[in-house]
């Protein structure tokens, strides 16, 4: 029954895209990898890689998109968004989900506002994640160490305060619960700042809060600083989130990361790329309040990105996860280690 309402959603969106009058854009696009284990147990942290046993080997879809952009008006317009991932499952098969289903009013020459599940400032409309450039290779850390939401039910303004675009901010007011209905009637409350004061430096502030029912409030602050410089680009962002109460009354939680990368172009022909390398390092502690429980995690991925044509990826990398035990005590963690050819595909 889903296939068939998928098979049915496809062919009404392909009809109204290939229609002259109408303003719609269908576009999408495929990633995922071959990979190989080829250090690690399966006694790591969270990650994607760390339950599977050394050795282990398999082709693996991690994302599929097709999403449809329609235009009403010069004021009005809207996103529908579909998803598909290893982590989705409907039965024993891939499942997908609506990622994004959302009007945007532009209600001023500098201001817009949408209802309905929206991008959220946390990374979907926020610089880092755009800096980093290789959402297909591995997600930003506050994503990849699961402490935010890509999406979200709820009402947002984004704008500018200037013509050229150079500062700006976006604000939303969501569920909190993702893609998944409400479960309690508190809210959570995002913003963001950003600006690019200087040719090629991009700047951000990000912060949110989530209360919760015994005082189980959430708060995170997130910055990221980038600079590109001719076919190189360089960025950095910290984080840290509170999560009070999580361990127990008057215990708190606080993860705190870091994350820094850096990619480029070393061959490119006719003005387009068509080799860059890429290499990113994080170091994450999934609770600084606790000196004497836990790992602190450090991840590594590094690789070359061929582009035979545009929009068509070959990812040949290395993704490293390591754990360091906050005491002597606790038992000792092998890194996980995995090789990958990731391959990823754009349609539009």
């Amino acid at each position: 029954m889903k296939i068939k309402i998928l098979v049915l959603v496809l062919t009404v969106l392909c009809s109204i895209s290939y229609s002259q009058d109408k303003g719609g854009k269908l576009w999408g696009y495929l990633f995922g990898d071959y990979y190989y284990k080829v250090s690690g147990d399966s006694t790591g942290g969270n990650t994607q890689y760390s339950a599977l046993p050394k050795t282990f080997q398999a082709f693996e879809i991690r994302r599929v998109y097709l999403g449809y952009d329609y235009t009403f008006s010069d004021k009005f317009s809207s996103q529908f968004l579909l998803e598909g991932n290893d982590k989705i499952l409907a039965s024993t098969r891939l499942g997908i989900f609506i990622k994004a289903a959302f009007v945007e009013w532009k209600a001023f020459q500098n201001v817009s506002f949408s209802v309905g599940i929206i991008p959220t400032p946390t990374w979907s409309w926020a610089l880092n994640e755009k800096a980093w450039n290789y959402r297909s290779v591995e997600k930003t850390i506050i994503d990849m160490r699961g402490l935010g939401n890509a999406s979200d039910l709820g009402v947002a303004t984004r704008g500018k305060f200037d013509k050229a675009g150079n500062y700006g901010f976006a604000f939303m007011i969501g569920n909190g619960n993702g893609q998944k209905p409400e479960v309690n009637k508190f809210k959570k409350y995002y913003g963001t700042l950003f600006a690019k004061p200087v040719t090629g430096l991009s700047l951000e502030v990000y912060g949110d809060y989530e209360p919760n029912s015994g005082d189980k409030n959430k708060a995170t602050l997130r910055g990221f600083v980038g600079y590109q410089y001719k076919k190189f680009n360089i960025g950095a962002e910290v984080f840290q989130q509170t999560q009070q109460n999580a361990g127990g009354t008057n215990i708190d939680a606080v993860p705190f990361g870091i994350s820094a990368f850096v990619w480029g172009t070393l061959y490119a022909k006719k003005d387009k790329p068509v080799l860059n390398a890429f290499a990113r390092f994080d170091m994450y502690d999934p609770d600084t309040k606790n000196d004497t429980l836990g790992y602190k995690e450090n991840f590594i991925t590094a690789g070359l990105d061929y582009m035979p044509i545009e929009n068509i990826h070959f990812m040949p990398n290395v993704w490293v996860n390591s754990y360091s035990g906050k005491t002597s005590s606790l038992a000792e963690k092998k890194a996980d280690v995995v090789a990958r050819m990731t391959f990823y595909y754009v349609y539009r």
